[in-house]
């Protein structure tokens, strides 16, 4: 069985195929961690809302990333056309990699700044339950 890259490149012979593996990949990147699901559920729990809400919190969301990809794709196409992406592709790998470096050290001296400014104990930020603090009672 050919590989996916193989079909593509096979011209307009399986082009049926196209549209509903862009549906199904798309399907899939949207399980993917992050696309701020999480706030879009509790937003929908803090507010009560319906279903139909949930719904069409979920639509714009869907069609207002679809419309940022599509929006950034023929920007690109158009701004970058002629310029050969082999070339340019390992710079952007180390920016992305710098990147994502400098934050997971903003996110270690953060933590150390936290650790060393208070003494951890419960009732912080940390999320601990404070022992001093008084149940609830119904």
């Amino acid at each position: 069985m050919p590989s996916f890259a193989e079909l593509i490149q096979q011209s307009s012979a399986h082009a049926w195929l196209f549209i509903p593996s862009a549906i199904l990949l798309g399907a899939l990147h949207g399980l993917e961690p992050g696309h701020s699901k999480t706030m879009m559920a509790a937003f929908i729990v803090a507010v009560r809302g319906t279903v139909t809400q949930a719904i069409l919190l979920g639509l714009a969301a869907t069609v207002s990333h679809t419309l940022v990809v599509w929006g950034i794709a023929l920007g690109g196409m158009y701004l970058w056309r002629g310029v050969d992406a082999e070339t340019f592709e390992p710079y952007f790998q180390l920016a992305s990699a710098a990147i994502i470096i400098g934050i997971a050290l903003w996110m270690l001296c953060a933590r150390g700044r936290i650790s060393s400014k208070q003494k951890l104990r419960p009732g912080t930020p940390t999320g601990r339950i404070s022992a001093r603090s008084t149940p609830v009672t119904a």
